[in-house]
């Protein structure tokens, strides 16, 4: 009662936060089938009533939990992105090399990750994260895309496209590496990626040229 008489006494913000670090625990702990509410709430020390005050159920509740952990990503990427210089080729290799740096290697958030991609399928609130966050990651992608299309001077190329296959790759590459380091370093993940561009500009580009 003490535990949820301080929750009370939190600023809401703050109390949907601990409800979304219970989340993250319990999906940890048990998967996305395997956690529920009643496990959430024991995680977080409240009583299952208090979890209609902020989400309708689960599903909206583990949402949340996606979104956060996508904006912390996203953030790092942006920050590593801006702060590379002015050429595609820097935004890229800042982009790869936060891909795979030591935060985004962390075994937590591919544990995350993994209980969010088994979910998307299963509820209309995660599948809408799931396309939110997604969306921001090719854009970031595409925008880095688009610059070297232009200093190139390729016509008609499609970024768009470009940041699907290129982040195809850096999503396989980083589940392998997540789930077997010993397959590969982190700085050979970034030299595929570096490859990977490498291709487009030795003629690989006409591939995503518009018809």
């Amino acid at each position: 009662m003490a535990e949820e008489a301080r929750f009370l006494r939190m600023d809401p913000e703050l109390r949907k936060a601990n409800l979304v670090a219970a989340t993250l625990t319990c999906l940890k702990k048990y998967g996305f089938v395997g956690t529920s509410i009643r496990k959430i709430c024991a995680e977080a020390g409240v009583s299952v009533g208090l979890i209609s005050h902020h989400y309708a159920g689960k599903d909206e509740l583990v949402a949340d939990a996606y979104l956060h952990i996508t904006g912390q990503v996203m953030s790092l990427l942006r920050e590593s992105v801006a702060s590379a210089g002015d050429g595609a080729r820097q935004h890229l290799s800042a982009f790869f090399e936060a891909s795979f740096s030591p935060r985004m290697l962390d075994p937590e958030l591919l544990e995350a990750w993994l209980a969010f991609w088994g979910a998307v399928k299963t509820a209309d609130a995660i599948n809408r994260a799931h396309d939110h966050s997604y969306g921001e990651y090719r854009t970031i992608m595409g925008d880095a895309l688009r610059l070297l299309a232009q200093e190139e001077g390729w016509e008609a190329f499609d970024s768009g496209l470009a940041a699907i296959g290129l982040s195809a790759l850096l999503d396989g590459l980083w589940l392998e590496c997540g789930l077997n380091p010993s397959t590969f370093t982190p700085a050979q993940g970034v030299q595929i990626c570096e490859a990977w561009v490498d291709g487009l500009q030795m003629g690989g580009y006409q591939r995503f040229i518009r018809s």
